[in-house]
């Protein structure tokens, strides 16, 4: 698994960048809103998601800050909710105005969002209700839980899940995250 990249960006497309690590040349797609102000030559670390598709290539989903890299997260664990979907909503939402919304449940805001109807609103605002906030933007730690229990085998939803889990019995460190998230999911 593909935790960040770091290098030069060598071709700069619609919606992808060609980033030059020094052995091998990885392209990596962005939303609109991040890719916009990326030139080529520029020097750049991204944050990375892999999206693995049954008899598709792997793509790798680019960030330029783990918050926008959570945003996804939280955006992708909602059923009915794909990647390229993800991307389009980020160039409208970042991840404290997609709280609020949740929060307010904010129907009508979310269903003008591109690709969200009224159902998918509501399911954004069902499956992601106090998880934002709890998870929380302010300690990134939680999205390595996230990671690490992904490469464990653990698929995104139950990894979600589970570091809620270990979140609500008071774990605060990375290490006991994951050590309560997994005693958790055992324990299921």
């Amino acid at each position: 698994m593909i935790w960040a990249l770091r290098g030069s960006i060598i071709r700069k497309n619609t919606n992808s960048i060609a980033i030059d690590t020094g052995n091998v040349i990885y392209e990596v797609f962005f939303s609109l809103k991040e890719i916009e102000n990326l030139k080529e030559g520029q020097d750049i670390l991204v944050y990375i998601r892999e999206n693995a598709k049954e008899a598709e290539p792997i793509e790798l989903i680019g960030f330029l800050s783990e918050e926008s890299r959570y945003l996804y997260d939280m955006l992708i664990s909602v059923n009915g909710i794909g990647s390229k979907n993800a991307l389009k909503i980020m160039d409208f939402v970042n991840l404290e105005t997609l709280s609020t919304s949740v929060e307010s449940k904010d129907v009508k805001f979310l269903s003008s969002l591109p690709g969200i109807g009224q159902k998918t609103a509501e399911r954004i605002i069902l499956e992601l209700s106090g998880k934002i906030k709890e998870i929380g933007r302010s300690d990134l730690k939680l999205g390595e839980a996230v990671e690490t229990l992904i490469a464990l085998g653990f698929p995104r939803n139950e990894a979600f899940i589970a570091v809620k889990r270990a979140i609500d019995l008071g774990a605060r460190e990375l290490e006991d995250i994951v050590k309560t998230a997994l005693s958790t999911v055992r324990k299921v």
